[in-house]
C-alpha cells in the first residue's frame, strides 16, 4: 500500500543511548524523519545534535514516560509540531529489581510497570486511532528474551516483556484491518554500556552460551527495526522476532565443539 506522509515520521522512546538511539540512527540513514523522547534532556539534546548534523530532519521531547500527564503533554506538542507519528518504536524501559520474587516491593513492581509497559499502552491508545484515520500505521515494541522465558532474580522485568509480548499480538489482531501492524522484537545480549561494565566472568559465561559467540551491537537490532517499519514489512504482523545469536534456540549447559 501507499504510504502517507506520516508513514516515514517515526517517534522513538528511550532514544537517547543504547538500543534507542541506534534505532533512531538507522531510520534517520533511511529516510524517516525521527522524533526523540526520553527522559534525560542533556543526552537527548546531543543525540538531536548528532543527528541534525548529519542532515536528518529530527525532533528531541524531553519527557518522563512514567507521568501520565507528562506523556499527554509531550504527546500534544508533537501532534502540534511536527504531526502524528505513522511508526512508534516503544524502546524505553529498564530491568531490575534483580532479587528473588518474594523480595520485589510494590513500588518496585509499579515503577517496573509504569515505563515498560503502562508507558506502551498510553502511545498506543493515542496513536492508534490516528493510525486509523489515515490508514496506515507501524507500532514496534522491544521486548526481550526474557518476554519468551523467565529468569531467576528478573521475575518482574520478565513479566513486564511477556505482556509486551503479549499485548503487541492483540493489537496486531485488533488493528490489521486498518493498515497497521505491531511486532514485538525481543533482542538477547546486546553490546551496551551496561553490558560493558558487567561482571567479566558473567560476559565469559554468556558468550559461551551463545552459539554465534558474540554479543549483538545495537545496530543488529536498529536495523531489524528499520526493516520492520520500512516499506518491505507491511505483511509482518504480530510476529515476535528474536535477536539473540541462538541463545534461547537451546538449553544445553554446555555448547559442542567441533
Amino acid at each position: 500500500m501507499e504510504r502517507p506522509s506520516s508513514g516515514n515520521l517515526a517517534l522513538v522512546t528511550g532514544a537517547n543511548r543504547g538500543i534507542g538511539a541506534a534505532i533512531a540512527d538507522v531510520l534517520a540513514e533511511n529516510g524517516f524523519r525521527v522524533v526523540l523522547v526520553a527522559r534525560d534532556e542533556e543526552a537527548l539534546s546531543r543525540q538531536e545534535k548528532k543527528l541534525l548534523a548529519s542532515g536528518a530532519r529530527t525532533w528531541a521531547f524531553a519527557c518522563d514516560l512514567s507521568d501520565e500527564a507528562a506523556v499527554d503533554a509531550m504527546l500534544a506538542r508533537v501532534e502540534a509540531t511536527v504531526g502524528v507519528p505513522g511508526v512508534i518504536v516503544n524502546n524505553a524501559g529498564f530491568g531490575g529489581p534483580f532479587h528473588r520474587a518474594d523480595e520485589v516491593s510494590k513500588a518496585e513492581w509499579d515503577a517496573l510497570f509504569s515505563v515498560n509497559m503502562d508507558a506502551v499502552h498510553h502511545l498506543c491508545r493515542w496513536a492508534l486511532p490516528r493510525m486509523k484515520a489515515a490508514g496506515f500505521g507501524r507500532v514496534v515494541n522491544i521486548s526481550s528474551i526474557l518476554g519468551l522465558s523467565g529468569g531467576a532474580l528478573s521475575s518482574t522485568y520478565a513479566a513486564t516483556k511477556h505482556a509486551l509480548v503479549g499485548y503487541s499480538k492483540s493489537i496486531a489482531a485488533e488493528w490489521g484491518a486498518h493498515g497497521i501492524t505491531c511486532n514485538a522484537i525481543c533482542p538477547g545480549y546486546i553490546d551496551t554500556d551496561m553490558l560493558a561494565k558487567a561482571d567479566p566472568v558473567f560476559r565469559k559465561e554468556l558468550l559461551r552460551r551463545i552459539p554465534a559467540g558474540r554479543f549483538a551491537s545495537p545496530d543488529e537490532v536498529a536495523r531489524l527495526v528499520a526493516f520492520v517499519a520500512g516499506p518491505y514489512g507491511g505483511y509482518i504482523n504480530g510476529a515476535t522476532l528474536v535477536v539473540d545469536g541462538g541463545l534461547s534456540s537451546h538449553l544445553a549447559n554446555d555448547l559442542p565443539s567441533f
